[in-house]
């Protein structure tokens, strides 16, 4: 019997199923997404399946086909954070991906297969989308739940860290160290140590090429008036040596739906990427937190 393929059905479940596979990926890779970049990445997912209704391809192209679009999903939702991260972030997402095809033909087979059309290795599961969902669901359950019993990768919880130089706004993930006690000595203000390579190109313009200079052993780079740049003698984790950092007025930090600020601190960069890429800066305890209720930095701030 021919199956019958609703193209708005196709998209929109496969778009659902896509948004829950990834936060369901990335909360087991310790990779959790913006939601904007979770719903790029559910969006491509979906379209990702209209490959069903092509010609069908030779089996080398079809397999091509796959992992580059399963390449492109993954690494439209998740930030980049290195190439160990992203393989993390892929291998949970394919991984997800047989666990729920074979909760559905477990589904089928106990409750009377209704079929399924397959096309280039995309498959069709000629059944109800409530089935789906609830299915989707299920796997996204079974990984909140392995994430509480066995812990999560990502350890400590990270924090969402905004802040404004110059008039360009950074964002990024920082990690709550206790074992991280920097002090900028001429000040005594708290560190916040930023992983360079993880910023790059979103820095203002002076400041970037005095950075790409001094991480590159550029002789006499000159720090840019205005930003107060200095070097801090630093011995952490990414090596030992002189640092260059720049004071902020504030940090805006958010984490389970708590929203904090802190400052003024002093924004050291290191030359390499934190621990495996997880996260981009590191906080200290000495950090004072204070709670904050407005979204934004305050206009004080942006002056």
């Amino acid at each position: 019997m021919r199956t019958v393929i609703y193209l708005d059905s196709l998209l929109l479940i496969n778009f659902l199923i896509g948004w829950f596979l990834l936060r369901a990926a990335g909360l087991l890779a310790g990779a959790l997404a913006p939601s904007g970049r979770t719903l790029a990445g559910a969006v491509l997912a979906a379209l990702s399946t209209l490959i069903l209704l092509a010609p069908v391809m030779p089996v080398p192209a079809q397999l091509a086909y796959q992992l580059a679009t399963a390449l492109c999903v993954v690494r439209a939702a998740f930030p980049w954070r290195g190439l160990r991260c992203f393989a993390r972030g892929t291998f949970w997402y394919f991984a997800l991906n047989l666990g729920l095809a074979g909760l559905v033909i477990l589904a089928l087979t106990r409750g009377g297969a209704a079929g399924m059309h397959t096309n280039n290795l995309a498959v069709y599961f000629d059944v109800s989308p409530m089935l789906l969902l609830v299915c989707t669901l299920s796997v996204y359950g079974m990984a909140k739940l392995a994430a509480a019993v066995f812990g999560c990768p990502a350890g400590e919880p990270l924090w969402a860290l905004e802040l404004e130089m110059d008039g360009v706004i950074l964002r990024g993930l920082a990690l709550r160290d206790t074992g991280f006690s920097l002090r900028d000595p001429y000040t005594g203000r708290p560190v916040v140590l930023m992983s360079w390579p993880a910023v790059t190109g979103r820095l203002p313009a002076e400041l970037e090429r005095y950075l790409t200079g001094w991480f590159s052993g550029e002789a006499g780079a000159v720090p840019p008036p205005g930003l107060g740049v200095r070097l801090l003698q630093c011995g952490t984790a990414v090596g030992d040596g002189l640092l260059p950092g720049v004071p902020v007025k504030q940090v805006r930090l958010t984490c389970g739906g708590r929203t904090v600020c802190a400052g003024p601190v002093v924004l050291v960069f290191a030359g390499r990427r934190l621990a495996d890429g997880r996260y981009d800066a590191l906080l200290g305890p000495e950090l004072e937190m204070r709670p904050i209720k407005n979204d934004t930095m305050t206009e004080e701030n942006r002056a």
